[in-house]
């Protein structure tokens, strides 16, 4: 399954695909175009792999959120937000040109879906969804190396299935775990009402905050500070920030979807498993070609 990231830059639409990738090292956040990486026994270069670039807000940071009518996508306003003084994102700084504010600069955009939901449920109105979130405080933003709760090479959003279910088709995923780049677990469910692209949106099913990641082997156990329902986790403490904990274990399976088209050649796509409270689940990790359209 392809990730799709759209960046709204208020006034200035951006469209790139998200790409990913598995192997047990931590991807640096820029990468050479020669580099090269093995996945299952496929050489792939590197630059297919989901790379993000992540930058923490040095201090409370005003940012511009776009929200579209689910109904009718060209109905859209603007709203301000402000992320908390230590919110991680992952974006990309946009070289500098007109901004919608009317000055001359740069701008972060931010991937939205990446962000809870609570952060940017504020300026919402009934019928509506966050879309682009871009900020132009470009000096409160200090990049960082990916947190330790995101799943390596992964945007973060995790689909209920094994092997099999990489391959089914979008419409057919029924829920998502959503780790978040501010520290986040969402249990999303598919809201069949919706369009593919906004059946994994709005309100999620439960929620809790990452208060502390612990690292042992293939293992991430996220300590939360409320029992989600719908996921398994344990109970570790009688209050406080620590009281459960969830195990995301990267299952070192990684399953090849590649495939060969007439106008691209071979087609490079992987998706990773993961066991989240002992069941499976898959993020994509890589998607790529040589010959790009």
């Amino acid at each position: 399954m392809k990730k799709q990231v759209i960046y709204w830059v208020l006034g200035l639409a951006l469209a790139c695909l998200g790409v990913s990738g598995t192997t047990t090292a931590r991807a640096a956040t820029t990468a050479s175009t020669d580099a090269t990486v093995n996945i299952g026994g496929v050489t792939v270069k590197r630059e297919f792999l989901n790379i993000n670039t992540y930058y923490r807000a040095q201090s409370a940071v005003k940012a511009e959120v776009t929200y579209y009518k689910v109904a009718k996508a060209d109905s859209q306003y603007t709203k301000t937000i402000t992320l908390p003084k230590g919110t991680v994102v992952a974006g990309d700084f946009i070289p500098k040109h007109h901004l919608a504010n009317g000055k001359w600069g740069l701008e972060l955009a931010v991937e939205n879906s990446q962000l809870n939901y609570n952060l940017t449920k504020s300026g919402l109105k009934k019928g509506y969804l966050a879309s682009g979130i871009v900020s132009y405080a470009t000096s409160s933003f200090k990049k960082v190396k990916a947190p330790a709760y995101m799943p390596t090479y992964s945007s973060g959003d995790l689909y209920l299935g094994g092997a099999k279910a990489t391959k089914q088709r979008d419409d057919q995923v029924k829920q998502i775990v959503r780790i978040t780049t501010n520290g986040y677990v969402e249990l999303m469910h598919r809201n069949t009402k919706a369009t593919s692209d906004d059946a994994f949106a709005g309100k999620p099913f439960s929620q809790a905050k990452i208060s502390k990641t612990q690292v042992k082997g293939a293992t991430r156990y996220l300590y939360l500070n409320a029992k989600m329902t719908g996921l398994k986790t344990t109970k570790v403490g009688k209050k406080g920030a620590y009281q459960y904990r969830l195990a995301v274990k990267n299952l070192h399976q990684p399953v090849n979807l590649s495939y060969y088209d007439e106008d691209r050649g071979e087609v490079y796509n992987f998706d990773s498993l993961y066991a989240i409270g002992g069941v499976t689940y898959y993020t994509p990790i890589c998607f790529g070609s040589d010959i790009e359209d």
